[in-house]
């Protein structure tokens, strides 16, 4: 038997990403490194631990770790990302 996907919705990883960004994350679009599919960043399956890991919805592929430490963000973005205005 295998265990459930353990991932959420990657709008729930969206309020950590907007305080680092001034920009609507929301809407943010993402070309990943790998396969080069665009996805909006609600289509990344994010897995919770004690941080988030984002991954591409086509390939896989890791599109963004973010981690609180303490008062800081740290967080590595993978792929091209689009921000709209």
């Amino acid at each position: 038997m295998s265990s459930p996907d353990p991932h959420i919705d990657a709008n729930g990883a969206a309020g950590l990403l907007q305080e680092v960004f001034l920009a609507e994350v929301t809407t943010a679009q993402r070309i990943c490194q790998s396969c080069r599919a665009r996805r909006p960043l609600g289509a990344h399956p994010a897995y919770a631990g004690p941080g988030v890991v984002l991954r591409c919805p086509e390939c896989g592929d890791v599109a963004a770790t973010v981690a609180v430490a303490g008062t800081e963000r740290v967080f590595q973005l993978r792929g091209t990302w689009v921000f709209s205005a």
